[in-house]
């Protein structure tokens, strides 16, 4: 019998010892980061096309006013309540041949490909009742789509490998690619001011819009029959021991969520900003294909600076490292809004652009670093619940951070509208053509749209991360207490995961 607790003993301790090395070794090969990383690339591309397009587009083009899209966008956030409330429990249970998560990468797409190319194809001159229909109709659909789709892709990340460096090292990748993402986006306010005027701008919008919509329902089908979960599971008997309500108050205990919740709040600076983006560069500089121009300049210092993070990250610390990106930032664009868009006068606009592009590069050169601090924070948050109670509960905690993500977007539109309409922005489209407006007081209040807010979201952002935990002696005392955890489920399992998904262990 001593005998049998001894076998079992030194069984358990080869386990804790694999789990260690685990989290020490390379455990991906170059072909699954790769390929991790290109599974992303069309959501990338999209965001940024849709993030500086879509809202300009809606009201400039198809007419709909900015109140109604603020209206349709709240509304959407109280009817999305209870599909954001089941997504994350349906992802922490769901146990398929091809993995917990990764189904929903292909399953999500009908829906969110109707919410997302329909608003390009609408018809002009219909009553802003009728636009507050279709567009909360349409923001809904999309929000069902991304409800579980945005917690299942963040979920995956934090499951393909158990070493956090190595993970790390996959983020940096990762965001590094993502630079990519932005180039061909940025490029297209070219065609908007260079194509021939008999091409409508519209025309030249709505094939934009079908061409990034094309490559994120190709890279998503991609990265579903590409990539693999590795972390261990617990069982199905395990989760329904648990339960729902007991997890969800697990989760509601989570001091790092709760500071990463508090940090993505404020990222409705960064929102309304982008909102008035194209207004400001029609307007005060003349050429909405000036934005790309400065972009080519600006997004440079991220080339040479986030293969540092990693190394950083060791000397600094996540948290750290993370506030001082936001903080270098938030500074630099109240000290940008504070000086002017236009400091050489309006008849100097070169000396103008080459002031505004440096200074927009010194606020953007830790924007890269700011995604990878926080979604590398976002891991250990994950690890953080795992350690606490044993189960993961990627699903619940991505579902409420998502809807959270869900609020501050609707927030920020309702804020961005309100202003928007109160301080009496609005371009003109008139016989297929964009036509700048000059009226002082409107150009200085885009200008602090533009400016003023995005730099008071990111300072606030800065401070909220130096009260992450998650750090030091305390993050090292996890990893190890995790490696002991994880082996305890592959002894009673038998496997990464009971034998119900094709995920390794």
């Amino acid at each position: 019998m001593a005998e049998n607790k001894t076998a079992q003993a030194q069984v358990a301790q080869s386990e804790i010892d694999k789990q260690l090395s685990q989290q020490k070794k390379f455990y991906l090969s170059p072909k699954e980061m790769a390929s991790y990383i290109l599974s992303g690339v069309g959501d990338k591309n999209w965001e940024t096309f849709n993030g500086a397009n879509s809202d300009f587009y809606y009201r400039t083009i198809v007419g709909a006013e900015a109140a109604t899209l603020s209206m349709a966008s709240v509304i959407c956030t109280f009817a999305d309540t209870f599909d954001n409330a089941i997504s994350g429990p349906v992802l922490d249970r769901t146990r398929t041949r091809w993995g917990r998560v990764r189904p929903y990468l292909v399953l999500t797409l009908p829906l969110w490909l109707i919410a997302n190319l329909m608003p390009w194809l609408l018809p002009t001159g219909v009553s802003q009742i009728a636009y507050l229909v279709i567009f909360a109709a349409l923001y809904y659909i999309g929000s069902i789509a991304n409800s579980f789709y945005t917690p299942a892709y963040s979920a995956l990340l934090f499951n393909l490998t158990p070493n956090v460096d190595e993970r790390n090292r996959l983020i940096a990748a990762d965001t590094y690619v993502d630079l990519l993402g932005t180039w061909i986006p940025s490029l297209f306010p070219f065609l908007i001011d260079f194509l021939p005027e008999t091409v409508s701008r519209r025309t030249i919008y709505v094939g934009g819009a079908l061409f990034f919509i094309a490559l994120v329902i190709i890279f998503r089908i991609f990265g579903f029959f590409t990539l693999r979960e590795r972390v261990p599971l617990a069982s199905r008997q395990e989760m329904k021991e648990v339960g729902v309500w007991k997890s969800v108050k697990m989760v509601a205990s989570c001091q790092p969520m709760w500071i990463l919740l508090i940090k993505g709040f404020f990222e409705i600076g960064r929102g309304i900003s982008s909102r008035v983006q194209n207004d400001f560069w029609l307007n005060c500089y003349g050429k909405v294909s000036y934005s790309t121009i400065t972009s080519l300049f600006t997004g440079l210092p991220s080339y040479f600076v986030l293969p540092l993070a990693p190394k950083l990250t060791k000397k600094m610390g996540l948290k750290y490292l993370g506030a001082l990106s936001y903080g270098i930032c938030g500074v630099t664009y109240i000290i940008m809004w504070a000086i002017g868009y236009n400091p050489f006068g309006d008849s100097h606009l070169i000396l103008n652009l080459i002031y505004i592009t440096v200074m927009l590069t010194v606020a953007g050169s830790f924007n890269s670093v700011q995604r990878y601090a926080t979604t590398a924070l976002t891991g250990d948050m994950y690890d953080y619940v795992e350690w606490k109670t044993g189960i993961r509960n990627e699903g619940i905690m991505s579902a409420a951070m998502g809807y959270i993500n869900l609020i501050v977007n609707q927030v920020s539109t309702l804020i961005s509208g309100g202003l928007i309409t109160i301080l009496g922005i609005r371009s003109k489209y008139m016989g297929g053509k964009l036509v700048r407006q000059t009226d002082p007081k409107m150009l200085r209040n885009i200008w602090a749209m533009f400016a003023l807010i995005i730099g008071l979201g990111r300072a606030v952002e800065a401070i909220v991360l130096l009260f992450f935990k998650v750090h030091g002696k305390t993050r090292e005392k996890m990893m190890h207490d995790l490696a002991v955890t994880r082996a305890s489920k592959v002894l009673d399992t038998g496997g990464a995961d009971g034998g119900e998904s094709d995920t390794d262990a």
